[in-house]
C-alpha cells in the first residue's frame, strides 16, 4: 500500500512540474490521485461511508452527544442553496429595524455539522488536510461558506475580542464559535488536531521539555517570560512553557503528547500569572486542561501567585498597583470571587502584571517548590 502512495505522488509531481506555470487546485490534485490510486485497486469509501463505520465504533454517550449536536442526515452542506441552509440549520426568528420578523441560521449546528463533515471528507480522502492552524480551516473552509450564504452580514452574537482588527465583530463571534467547537469534539475524543486535519501548534518555540524531570512543570502566562522559562529548565532540567494568556487547547494536545513520549503520568505544575482573577483563572485552566480524560494527567498544583508578598517588592507593589474596583459589570463578579480566594491587596481591591514582579523572589519560590516536591516524591 505505501508503495502505491509513492507512485501516484511520483505521477502527480511529474505532472505538476509539466503545468509548473499553471495553477493547479489542491481538490483537483487531490481528485487525481485517487483516481490513480482506484485504478491500482485501492478501495476508497466515501465520506458517507465513513461517517456510518463512525458511528458504529462509537459508545452510547458519544452517539448521543453526536446526534444532539450534529445533523447526520443531511449531503454535503456544500451542495445547498442559501434558501435550503435556512431550513436545514433554522435559528431563532429577529425582528429587524423594520419591525419584520425575519429568519436566521442556527450558528453552532451549522458549525458542527459541517466540522464533522469536513473530518470525515478528509479522513475519506476527499478534501485535503489543513495544515496551518485553526485559522487556516477559517480561511479556507468555513468562511467561503458563510460568504457565500451572506452569514456574515449579520449581527448575532456577543461581541467578542480579538487583536485582528480587521475582522467584523460577527467574524470575531464565529472564528471564537469554531474554536470552542472543536474544542469539544477533541475533549470528547471523536478526533485530534493533529491527526486527520494535521493542524500545527503556534507555540511550539515556547516550551523546553525538561531533561532530568520532565513531569515537574513551570507555567506563566506571558510568553515575554519565556527567558525565564529558559532559566528554568536549564537550571532545575524540568519542563517549563510560556504562553500567550490561556493555551489553547490545540496547545494542550500538542504538549501533552510531548510529555507522554517522556513517559509522564503524574504531574507536578507550578504557575506564576497576573495577580488578579484573569491570571488566576488562567493558572486554574491550564491545571485543569492538564487534567481532561482526553489528556489524562493527574495534577499537584501550585499557585506561586497566590500570595503576592511571596513575589513581590512592597514599594514596586505601592507604586504599580492595578485598580480593579473600576471593572465593567461583567468582570465584578469575578473579582469577587477572586477577592475571598486572595483578599486583594492588603483587603483592597488591586492586581498585580506578574511582569512587575521581583524575580530574585519568584526564583527562591521555585526553588522552594521544586525540593518540597522533588523529595516528597
Amino acid at each position: 500500500m505505501p508503495g502505491l502512495y509513492i507512485l501516484a505522488g511520483l505521477i502527480l509531481l511529474l505532472f505538476c512540474l509539466q503545468v509548473r506555470s499553471v495553477y493547479v487546485p489542491c481538490g483537483i490534485i487531490l481528485y487525481i490521485t485517487k483516481k490513480i490510486l482506484e485504478r491500482k485497486g485501492v478501495d476508497f469509501m466515501t465520506w458517507q461511508e465513513v461517517q456510518k463505520k463512525v458511528i458504529e465504533s462509537l459508545n452510547s454517550e458519544q452517539k448521543k452527544w453526536l446526534k444532539s449536536k450534529v445533523n447526520l442526515e443531511v449531503d454535503n452542506l456544500k451542495k445547498y442553496t442559501t434558501e435550503e441552509i435556512y431550513k436545514i440549520f433554522p435559528g431563532r426568528p429577529k425582528v429587524n429595524a423594520q419591525g419584520v420578523k425575519v429568519s436566521t441560521v442556527n450558528d453552532s449546528s451549522f458549525i458542527y455539522t459541517f466540522i464533522w463533515q469536513c473530518w470525515l471528507m478528509i479522513t475519506a480522502h476527499e478534501l485535503m488536510a489543513m495544515k496551518g492552524n485553526l485559522r487556516s480551516f477559517w480561511y479556507k473552509e468555513l468562511r467561503p461558506i458563510f460568504k457565500k450564504h451572506n452569514l456574515l452580514d449579520k449581527d448575532e452574537g456577543p461581541p467578542v475580542r480579538s487583536r485582528y482588527r480587521s475582522e467584523s465583530p460577527r467574524e470575531i463571534y464565529i472564528l471564537d464559535r469554531m474554536s470552542k467547537i472543536f474544542d469539544q469534539f477533541v475533549l470528547r475524543g471523536f478526533f485530534k488536531f493533529k491527526d486527520e486535519f494535521e493542524f500545527q501548534d503556534p507555540r511550539e518555540a515556547f516550551r523546553i521539555i525538561g531533561r532530568k524531570n520532565p513531569r515537574f512543570i513551570f507555567f506563566t502566562e506571558k510568553e515575554g517570560l519565556f527567558w525565564f522559562c529558559e532559566k528554568v529548565a536549564k537550571e532545575l532540567g524540568i519542563t517549563a512553557i510560556a504562553s500567550h494568556g490561556e493555551p489553547g487547547l490545540l496547545t494542550m494536545e500538542y504538549f501533552s503528547e510531548e510529555l507522554k513520549k517522556r513517559k509522564v503520568k503524574n504531574i507536578v505544575l507550578a504557575c506564576l500569572t497576573d495577580y488578579d482573577p484573569w491570571g488566576y483563572n488562567i493558572a486554574q485552566s491550564f491545571k485543569e486542561k492538564l487534567e481532561e480524560p482526553v489528556f489524562g494527567f493527574k495534577v499537584e498544583f501550585t499557585n506561586l501567585s497566590k500570595n503576592i508578598d511571596d513575589i513581590y517588592d512592597p514599594a514596586v507593589v505601592e507604586e504599580k498597583k492595578r485598580d480593579l474596583s473600576k471593572v465593567s459589570a461583567s468582570k465584578k463578579k469575578q473579582v469577587d470571587d477572586w477577592m475571598v480566594e486572595t483578599n486583594g491587596i492588603h483587603g483592597e481591591r488591586y492586581g498585580m502584571h506578574v511582569d512587575n514582579a521581583d524575580f530574585e523572589k519568584v526564583w527562591k519560590a521555585i526553588e522552594k517548590w521544586y525540593k518540597e516536591n522533588k523529595r516528597n516524591s
